[in-house]
C-alpha cells in the first residue's frame, strides 16, 4: 500500500477516526432515508432519485475506505469498477430480455347510475340513485313499493366502476388528472399476468375514463393511458 506518514501510530489513529466519521455519516444517511421512506414528503419520483443518489454516496463510502480501494493501486480500482460495470451490465441485459412490455388492453371509468325501483333484488354492497342521492345497500333484500332509509345507507361520493385489463403487471397506479376530483389507486398483483379488475370507487364528482392515468410497470417497462 501507500500513502503512510512517516509515523505509523498517527497515521492508523487518523484512518481510525476516518473509519468512524465515514460510518456515522453512513448511519445518519440510512436514517434518512427510512424516514424518507415511511413520512413520504415528496412524490414518488423525487423519493426514488432522492434514495438512488444516497445509495450511490454510500456505495462510494464503503468501496473507497472500508474496502481500502483509496490506498491500494488504481489498478485495484480500475478492475473492481470494470467487474462491477459487466455484471450490472449484464444483470439489466438480462431482465430487458426476459421481460414483456405490458399492453393496457382495457380501462374504463364508468359512474354508476342505477335508479331505484320497486320488487329488485338487491344485495349487499349494490349502488343505487334514488331522486339524485346516492345509496349502498346495507343488507341482501327485495325492494318494497316506497324507498326504504332503513336498508340503505347515503354514498360519501359518486360510485364509478373502474375496471382495467392488463397482459402483464407488477404495478398498477391510477391518478386523477382533475385536482377537483381526486382519486389514487395502487395495486400490486399476486399474478403478473392477465391482470384483470372491475371494482366500484367513490369519487367526489362525476368522472370518465379521459378524467384518469393509468400507469403499468412490469420489471422493466412502463406503459401509460393516453
Amino acid at each position: 500500500m501507500s500513502g503512510h506518514s512517516d509515523d505509523p501510530v498517527a497515521d492508523e489513529s487518523k484512518r481510525f477516526f476516518t473509519f468512524f466519521n465515514l460510518s456515522m455519516a453512513l448511519v445518519a444517511i440510512t436514517g434518512i432515508e427510512i424516514v424518507i421512506i415511511y413520512v413520504h414528503p415528496f412524490g414518488s419520483p423525487i423519493i426514488i432519485g432522492v434514495l438512488f443518489a444516497t445509495s450511490i454516496v454510500k456505495f462510494i463510502g464503503v468501496i473507497w475506505w472500508f474496502m481500502h480501494l483509496k490506498w491500494d493501486k488504481i489498478i485495484n480500482t480500475v478492475l473492481f469498477l470494470l467487474g462491477l460495470v459487466i455484471a450490472l451490465g449484464t444483470f439489466f441485459a438480462i431482465i430487458y430480455m426476459a421481460d414483456t412490455h405490458p399492453e393496457i388492453e382495457k380501462f374504463e371509468v364508468t359512474e354508476l347510475k342505477n335508479e331505484w325501483s320497486t320488487g329488485t333484488e338487491y344485495s349487499k354492497g349494490d349502488y343505487v340513485v334514488h331522486k339524485g342521492i346516492y345509496y349502498k345497500s346495507k343488507e341482501n333484500h327485495k325492494a318494497l313499493d316506497e324507498f326504504s332509509p332503513d336498508s340503505w345507507a347515503k354514498a360519501q361520493g359518486i360510485p364509478h366502476r373502474i375496471t382495467y385489463k392488463i397482459n402483464i403487471a407488477d404495478l398498477v397506479e391510477i391518478n386523477s388528472k382533475s385536482p377537483g376530483n381526486p382519486f389514487f389507486h395502487l395495486h400490486r398483483p399476486e399474478d403478473h399476468e392477465n391482470v384483470e379488475v372491475s371494482d366500484v370507487f367513490l369519487l367526489t364528482r362525476s368522472a370518465t375514463t379521459q378524467d384518469f392515468r393509468l400507469k403499468v410497470r412490469s420489471e422493466a417497462y412502463w406503459t401509460e393511458s393516453q
